[in-house]
């Protein structure tokens, strides 16, 4: 019996553990979202914090869901990063500037060491 519930848990926190992600919304006609997207997107360094990309305009069923039932805070610009654990919002930063501000401002979200450095 033990084992048996013990097999239940397992499964049950397997399945409801979501992995975080970043979105950013993004804008095409944006200068700043263009800057990010040519220097940070093909460079871009944390496996465990994947990079999706929400275009303004274009934007996932998911998503507007999300954002109709206000997991998703109101979007007042872009581009606007928003980390996501795969429910709700769970904080954002707003605005790009350079490659090395971008990834400070993300780290300083995070415990130190979570965020593995690729690159």
């Amino acid at each position: 019996m033990i084992k048996i519930l013990a097999f239940v848990l397992a499964m049950f926190y397997a399945t409801t553990a979501q992995a975080l992600e970043l979105l950013m919304y993004h804008n095409k006609n944006c200068g700043y979202c263009i800057a990010f997207m040519e220097e940070v997107y093909p460079f871009y360094k944390y496996d465990n914090l994947p990079l999706v990309i929400i275009e303004q305009g274009n934007e996932p069923i998911w998503f507007v869901e999300a954002y109709v039932e206000n997991r998703i805070k109101p979007l007042r610009g872009t581009p606007t990063f928003i980390i996501w654990n795969g429910r709700k919002e769970l904080t954002r930063l707003y605005g790009y500037g350079t490659r090395e501000n971008f990834y400070e401002r993300i780290e300083q979200k995070f415990k130190p060491g979570y965020l593995n450095e690729q690159n």
